[in-house]
């Protein structure tokens, strides 16, 4: 028999680490760095200029310490640089309390919705899929976010790792096909990344392009079937993923002895150009786009985007707006992105229509993912129940 039910995306989690760095400030430190090299930091300068990021966050405080005795500092001997090791036992000290921020937001926001206490919404979660790339260890993330959480030890946990910044597809689908084959679940989705660890410790510009756009954070997100009382969420419709022939070295992450390499082409833009129209054309054919959820993988690819797509600035403007705030965070940007229409939806939606949207970004391969999403405004006097449920199909309240 078919399963008719529709998958939601519930709630949305978002989380930072403590240490705020401006750019300005950033590409200063890395400048002094260099500082023998005066042709090397004016190139720096305009590096960082043009990234679109005006802040950034990280798990290490090195920005706000000169580099001859901050640990991450590029250009310092390779000896006192930190090791894979080194990185690896950081990034399991500060990736777990940045998950379970993020994780308890969403469950905080799932809690509103549902009328439920916090500590119910915690025990609804039946599944955790962890969704990282920037660091690993065993028992993993997936345990220790359950642990810190609360959750029953016996809930489904799966890790989604190494799959770069549209890792957050896979664990969005992952959920979305759990909840299809049993309705009553409801799955935590928590991306966390700390890509500053990564900072490379030699001159190589293509290093430094990475350095200039990536920062930590994470974010997390409850899917599950809504109950016929919620509203203001996104239905997760339809899932399509394309990847580009031929490109498999124009976008490669891996790991070295002094933390994580990432190579970066300047193609990458002109290549998913040419697969992002007939991508999205299999998800909408002729229909319109009413909102946009594009990964801010750096300016290139946005302006590349809205070039294909024929945008107009507002339609990318959640884009931008999480590029500039916050960087590009891997795996864990695209729920920032999708944080803000879903606020600003809330806010300027006032006939209760529904809204059919699209999310994508893209990762080694080169792959492109891409959901369909209908948003559910907050229901009116007008339209006091949700397509879905006059259609029969989502849950009644527990």
């Amino acid at each position: 028999m078919q399963n008719n039910h529709q998958v939601g995306i519930l709630s949305i989690g978002t989380a930072v680490p403590a240490h705020e760095a401006k750019q300005a400030d950033v590409v200063a430190w890395m400048t002094q760095a260099y500082a023998g090299q005066p042709v090397f930091g004016r190139w720096l300068r305009a590096l960082f200029a043009n990234s679109g990021v005006e802040t950034r966050y990280s798990c290490i405080e090195d920005y706000m310490q000169p580099p001859q005795t901050a640990r991450f500092s590029p250009g310092q001997p390779l000896q006192t640089m930190p090791t894979t090791a080194d990185r690896m036992a950081i990034y399991q000290r500060e990736s777990v309390p940045l998950g379970v921020a993020a994780a308890t937001q969403a469950l905080t926001g799932l809690a509103e919705t549902t009328g439920q206490s916090l500590a119910d919404a915690t025990a609804s979660i039946t599944h955790l899929v962890a969704v990282t790339c920037t660091g690993f260890f065993a028992p993993g993330i997936d345990l220790a976010i359950a642990r810190q959480l609360g959750l029953p030890l016996t809930i489904g946990r799966t890790i989604i790792g190494f799959m770069g910044c549209s890792a957050a597809f896979n664990g969005l689908r992952t959920a979305h096909q759990i909840v299809r084959g049993q309705p009553e679940a409801r799955v935590l989705v928590v991306c966390v990344e700390l890509c500053s660890l990564h900072i490379q410790p030699n001159a190589d510009r293509e290093h430094l392009i990475a350095a200039s756009l990536f920062a930590d954070g994470a974010s997390a997100a409850v899917v599950g079937v809504p109950q016929i009382h919620q509203d203001n969420f996104f239905l997760l419709d339809n899932f399509h993923t394309e990847v580009k022939p031929d490109t498999n070295d124009e976008m490669v992450w891996q790991i070295g002895n002094h933390g994580f390499t990432l190579r970066l082409s300047p193609q990458i833009p002109k290549h998913l150009a040419q697969v992002a129209p007939g991508a999205l054309r299999s998800l909408f054919a002729e229909e319109a786009v009413d909102f946009w959820a594009i990964h801010p993988g750096g300016p290139a690819i946005l302006d590349r985007m809205v070039e294909v797509f024929g945008l107009d600035p507002a339609q990318i403007a959640a884009s931008r707006t999480v590029l500039r705030r916050y960087g590009n965070l891997s795996s864990a940007t695209i729920l920032f992105v999708l944080d803000e229409p879903r606020r600003t939806l809330a806010e300027t939606n006032r006939q209760g229509k529904t809204q059919s949207g699209v999310a994508m970004a893209f990762g080694p391969g080169l792959v492109i993912e891409m959901v369909r999403l209908t948003y559910l405004p907050p229901q009116t006097t007008q339209h006091p129940t949700s397509v879905a449920a006059r259609n029969g199909n989502l849950l009644e309240p527990a």
